[in-house]
């Protein structure tokens, strides 16, 4: 699947910034500084789905974006200098 260039950069930085968030909810509630979610399966398989969510997305976006990246470089480096 071929993301552009500007849709790579937002979905990293939508993942990244919503896997910051969950670690520090996750700081949170473990100094208590948080209200604690139900302690319910369901509840902490979502927050487990959350997280690896925005891993498998970090992964993804910036492999595309490190690839445009790459194809602008060689696009450069191809065209003869004006």
């Amino acid at each position: 699947m071929r993301v552009p260039k500007k849709a790579a950069i937002f979905g990293f930085n939508l993942c990244a910034s919503v896997f910051l968030g969950l670690c520090v909810y996750g700081l949170l509630i473990y100094s208590e500084g948080a209200k604690r979610p139900p302690n319910t399966l369901l509840m902490w398989l979502l927050i487990a789905s959350g997280v690896i969510g925005c891993i498998v997305g970090i992964g993804f976006f910036g492999s595309q974006w490190d690839r445009r990246n790459a194809e602008e470089a060689a696009e450069k480096k191809a065209s003869p200098p004006r």
